[in-house]
């Protein structure tokens, strides 16, 4: 949605209102309400608008794309159905965003064409999207796509979409439609031409390449769906927690930094992902997306002028996906192959069976938790893990006390009781713009 919009609200959405960011020594208003949750109508990481242009532009190019071979014989039917599929496919990824971020939206399955139809639409309830639009689309592009091709990272591909769903009926805890689609994913194939199998480590970045997958996911194993995000082509990324300016309103959180930083002899991702050194200028900055690290930053970098392949899934996340769904399902055994996989290439001794932290299916969940804000920190996922796993207070309430007092020490604040304020608000501009819309509980 824009070269100044995207690379933000993909960490804006996922992770500014966890325990992964924080506001810095140059907070402004925006990046403060989210700190503190605090978040107000007038915020603009509240405006949908962005994710309503997509699913336009999409809802034409579903009109259309069965026409093209009426003005092109080069069409043939498995390329119509392959893009139609990305197209299904994006537009269930739109909508999911959507519920989760806002929980009811505006639904627009067909072009906005005619000025003489009321573009004025109410909100439909959040499940109803989830079971009439997600699912079903995401259902039509997976009977389209082209099966067991060797896909490239930068499309949504075969393995993309079993992940979108797999995810989906994650976030519905429905455990075992998670694993039937993530087992659907082991057998699609990688932009090698590889089949993910999902079986073991074989076909997981090393652990002497684990940032592959982020500077070079075209090439890498694990790598399921990356968005190329070309400076020269769409401008700036500008991902707010690395764009390398002294003065950043959002920085990495201090207690997880600190926290992090001392496993950093023992945990291979410390220094890949953020910068460890101190002093102005390092404390604030991601370094994933980016061919360096810290100590290895080349003394004229600007993140303003480097693309940034941002990305949406990959197989790492999907093995974290697998031992929560089996977790859940009692398959405690297999809950543990697929954490330790991911916890022993990072560098750390397997989890035993007996290890008091996950002798309950709960004290799994957090351990599994802890390790996907390792693995895929910076990669928009934290705040949707803490929702869907029911841990926003349990987790945010000594954050945001702590937050709180270093702006009075005597605040007692936490994140709060209201559980309306785990959805956005609908950003005023939307409001006005609909008047068919009605805000969220507990905001104004």
């Amino acid at each position: 949605d824009g070269s100044s919009k995207y690379g933000g609200n993909y960490h804006y959405w996922g992770e500014s209102r966890s325990d992964n960011f924080d506001r810095s020594s140059y907070p402004n208003s925006q990046i403060q309400q989210l700190a503190l949750n605090q978040i107000s109508s007038t915020n603009s990481t509240a405006d949908w608008s962005g994710l309503y242009r997509t699913i336009n532009r999409i809802n034409i190019c579903i009109a259309n794309i069965p026409k093209a071979a009426q003005l092109d014989n080069a069409v043939t039917p498995t390329i119509r159905d392959n893009d139609l599929a990305q197209c299904y496919a994006l537009r269930a990824e739109c909508y999911f965003y959507l519920v989760r971020i806002w929980g009811d939206a505006v639904v627009w399955t067909h072009p906005y064409t005619d000025i003489n139809e009321d573009p004025n639409q109410p909100r439909t309830a959040k499940d109803k999207i989830i079971s009439e639009v997600i699912i079903p689309d995401l259902t039509k592009a997976y009977d389209l796509i082209q099966k067991g091709q060797s896909a490239s990272v930068f499309y949504i591909n075969e393995a993309a979409i079993c992940a979108i769903m797999a995810d989906v009926y994650l976030w519905k805890k429905d455990y075992p439609n998670t694993i039937v689609w993530i087992q659907n994913l082991f057998k699609a194939k990688n932009e090698a031409g590889a089949v993910y199998k999902g079986t073991d480590a074989s076909t997981l970045e090393t652990q002497a390449n684990w940032k592959n997958v982020f500077i070079h996911p075209e090439a890498s194993p694990e790598a399921i769906w990356s968005i190329f995000w070309d400076n020269t082509t769409d401008g700036c990324a500008c991902i707010p927690i690395s764009i390398m300016k002294n003065n950043n309103p959002i920085r990495v959180d201090s207690l997880f930094n600190a926290k992090w930083k001392k496993l950093y002899n023992t945990d291979i991702r410390v220094g890949q992902t953020i910068d460890t050194l101190e002093g102005v200028g390092h404390y604030d900055k991601v370094y994933k997306y980016y061919d360096f690290t810290s100590t290895t930053k080349p003394a004229i970098a600007d993140a303003t002028q480097l693309n940034v392949l941002l990305v949406m899934y990959r197989l790492s996340d999907i093995y974290l996906s697998y031992a929560e769904a089996l977790n859940y399902t009692g398959d405690k055994t297999n809950a543990l192959k697929y954490l330790n996989i991911i916890h022993q290439r990072a560098g750390y001794p397997a989890i035993l069976a007996t290890d008091p932290s996950v002798a309950t299916t709960e004290g799994l969940e957090d351990v599994i938790l802890q390790e996907r804000q390792y693995e895929l920190f910076g990669e928009g996922k934290r705040w949707f893990d803490l929702v869907r796993t029911d841990r926003v207070n349990k987790v945010m309430d000594p954050v945001i006390n702590y937050r709180s007092k270093r702006i009075d020490a005597s605040s007692t604040a936490t994140w709060g009781s209201d559980l309306n304020k785990i959805l956005w608000p609908v950003y005023r501009q939307n409001l006005e713009d609909n008047p068919a819309l009605v805000q969220n509980p507990s905001y104004f």
